[in-house]
């Protein structure tokens, strides 16, 4: 690691170099060295500059996904470890009134019974062989059909220091199916951790070709 990226690094963190030193156990000078490229650091010091580091992408990722939803730029909601709602942007409050759903009797409810209130606690099984809440899934999304109008919501998990501390769900686009009087789940998905290029399905449903983009 060379000193203009340590500089970059440093800046990003918003850290002096003085801060930076207490953080790594080392003296100021020694940061300034790295980074006038006098000296380098020895690995153990590059180890815990990158946990810096990636500790400040899971909180910048964090309050990215709040920002969207407290300041309503997408139909949103926040879901806390225990995949229970803690937050609703009001645009996502909306889309659970066009349903006849109140949102404020569903802040603190968990998945799993919002799921099976909605008669669908198949898609937690869904969510769950995804594997969203370990990791192993960038992102999960599904598309749903409510008498004619449909919406695809997109599940983000959010990880600081590699434990799940909460989903972030945004509805990604709205669709028009065929008219019809049944509630039901027409597109199930998801893209694995290690492979970002693959969109991976779980379930089709019969109205599925008529999905428009999203």
């Amino acid at each position: 690691m060379d000193g203009q990226t340590i500089r970059e690094i440093r800046r990003r963190l918003g850290l002096t170099q003085r801060q930076l030193a207490d953080k790594l156990g080392v003296d100021q000078g020694t940061i300034s060295r790295w980074e006038r490229r006098v000296e380098q650091p020895r690995p153990k010091r590059v180890s815990i500059l990158r946990n810096l580091l990636h500790q400040d992408e899971e909180r910048r990722h964090l309050n990215r996904c709040l920002a969207f939803v407290r300041n309503d730029v997408l139909p949103a909601t926040m879901l806390d470890e225990r995949l229970r709602m803690v937050e609703i942007s009001p645009s996502g409050a909306a889309v659970f009134r066009s349903r006849g759903q109140d949102p404020s009797r569903l802040i603190g409810m968990n998945a799993e019974r919002y799921l099976g209130r909605i008669g669908k606690p198949m898609l937690l099984d869904h969510i769950k062989s995804s594997g969203l809440i370990n990791g192993d899934a960038l992102f999960f999304r599904f598309t749903v059909n409510s008498r004619g109008v449909g919406n695809t919501t997109v599940w983000e998990p959010i990880f600081v220091n590699g434990r799940l501390t909460g989903v972030y769900n945004f509805v990604s686009a709205f669709h028009s199916f065929a008219k019809n009087d049944e509630f039901t789940i027409e597109r199930v998905e998801f893209v694995p951790a290690d492979n970002p290029d693959t969109l991976i399905p779980l379930h089709t449903g019969e109205r599925y070709d008529q999905i428009g983009a999203g």
